[in-house]
């Protein structure tokens, strides 16, 4: 179930370097690790935090919120977009770096700021912090605890960087789905494995 959980939430980084694929955005070696590392890094923590957490609970009030966190990225997912376009007209200076990230998960492409053709670290930063935040809340449905959450991260490691690496490859490649189809997609996969987690 957690492995399925990691190919839920690691859809999006995949998408994103689809987008960069078939804008012909190539992203370096530094970049990619910096993707997966963030990706697989908000999922450990997010999953870490739980153990501690809710260690304490019942299993069946942890499967509860693994459920909650599931449904509500899969809710997010599907409106994704609405909400992505409401931060966007925000005029705050405060809420400009939320106004970027909004941009960026309407536009994955727009990650390139400099437009170079060539993701730099930060700008592949900037792009996988708003299409991992699945993985934030996803970690919250991870059933491992303790030191097994070790070779889960290597895991998660490894899973976003082949995403990266072949989702930009198959960008090139393949049409890409539009950003709606995507994220109605995710969603759904994400609230049948929440469905799942109470079975």
């Amino acid at each position: 179930m957690d492995f399925l959980i990691i190919i839920a939430v690691t859809a999006d980084v995949m998408f994103a370097a689809m987008a960069c694929g078939t804008s012909g955005i190539r992203i370096p070696w530094p970049s990619r690790i910096a993707m997966a590392v963030i990706s697989s890094g908000f999922l450990i923590i997010s999953a870490a935090g739980k153990s501690i957490l809710f260690d304490e609970l019942p299993e069946s009030t942890i499967r509860w919120i693994g459920f909650c966190a599931l449904m509500l990225i899969g809710l997010m997912q599907i409106f994704g977009d609405r909400i992505s376009l409401t931060l966007g007209k925000t005029k705050s200076k405060i809420l400009a770096p939320v106004r970027t990230g909004a941009a960026v998960f309407l536009d994955h492409t727009a990650a390139d700021q400099d437009h170079s053709k060539v993701l730099s670290i930060p700008e592949a930063i900037v792009l996988a912090i708003p299409v991992s935040i699945d993985s934030l809340i996803g970690g919250l449905g991870v059933a491992t605890k303790g030191f097994a959450l070790i070779p889960l991260l290597g895991i998660a490691f490894v899973w976003n960087f082949l995403a990266v690496w072949y989702g930009r490859w198959f960008g090139t490649k393949l049409p890409i789905p539009g950003e709606r189809a995507r994220s109605v997609f995710c969603g759904i996969v994400l609230m049948l494995l929440g469905c799942c987690k109470l079975l």
